[in-house]
């Protein structure tokens, strides 16, 4: 591997659900800087939903490539801790990602040249694990920290073919002819990001989105028109807009649409955008 790539990695990102409120992050840090003190740990996102594992695919995916190349990723969304399935390092052409294999890395994988995975498990570069419950702070912080120091994937991992990949919910076209959506993330200020995004709508519409005439209904209520930024609509009103991450999005100017809606889970969150000008397409 070039030296100036180790140089690079010594970047790490970790995206987890455990809370901006929780000692957990704080562990992984303590361990990562431990073995390599100069790395630049960044925290990405802690506030995943509570083993929401396409959810935390989703913001990895929006997100990665934004990070200089050589970043190493440390992904722990992880409802099956301690249990059968493998642990991973995914190489890609730009960057490393040390994660569960339960999907989570699947967004990454259809943006990227995978060129290789490796399947790892306790062994030189892992803390002694005290239980099963933490594999955040006794694998994955230790092979992130490792990595960041120029380890190469196949001296700590063996070569695997694939990985568990996940189906990605799409939007469609129901039988009332409307657009219907699901949420992917609900961001720290309550606005509700979907499924729909707008190059799914200009392909629907020939190139262009008839932004005028969209009507996007949740929770009972509806609102016209796709906004380009917040402040186009009137304060604590109710809008639609696309966001800069290319998706639908639900928002309140200067509020939080979450619980303007009403909403207690995402889970129940569905959305829907209708327009004169959709074709007649409805399936479902």
């Amino acid at each position: 591997m070039p030296e100036n790539k180790r140089i690079e990695k010594r970047i790490i990102a970790v995206l987890t659900d455990f809370g901006t409120g929780s000692w957990y992050p704080g562990v992984m840090k303590g361990v990562i800087l431990g073995i390599n003190p100069e790395a630049v740990v960044i925290d990405l996102c802690h506030d995943i939903s509570h083993g929401d594992i396409s959810e935390g695919g989703f913001v990895l995916g929006a997100s990665f490539n934004y990070f200089p190349p050589g970043t190493v990723f440390l992904c722990v969304v992880d409802p099956g801790v301690g249990g059968d399935r493998k642990n991973i390092i995914v190489q890609t052409e730009d960057y490393l990602f040390v994660a569960p294999d339960n999907g989570l890395i699947t967004r990454v994988c259809e943006r990227s040249r995978i060129e290789g995975i490796f399947s790892v498990k306790q062994g030189r570069v892992a803390e002694k694990r005290r239980g099963a419950t933490f594999l955040g702070r006794d694998l994955f912080a230790p092979l992130a920290a490792h990595l960041s120091l120029g380890v190469n994937p196949d001296e700590i991992g063996e070569s695997i073919p694939s990985i568990l990949t996940i189906p990605r919910e799409e939007p469609f076209i129901n039988k009332n002819n409307e657009i219907s959506g699901r949420v992917v993330h609900v961001d720290t200020f309550g606005n509700i990001i979907t499924n729909i995004s707008a190059d799914y709508l200009r392909e629907l519409f020939g190139g262009t989105i008839p932004r005028k005439e969209c009507v996007i209904k949740a929770a009972g209520r509806e609102t016209k028109g796709l906004k380009r930024y917040y402040a186009e609509g009137e304060t604590g009103e109710l809008i639609a807009l696309e966001n800069s991450w290319g998706y639908i999005e639900i928002a309140v100017n200067g509020g939080s649409a979450y619980e303007y809606l009403g909403y207690e889970d995402k889970e129940s969150i569905e959305v829907y955008l209708f327009s004169l000008r959709l074709p007649d397409k409805g399936v479902k």
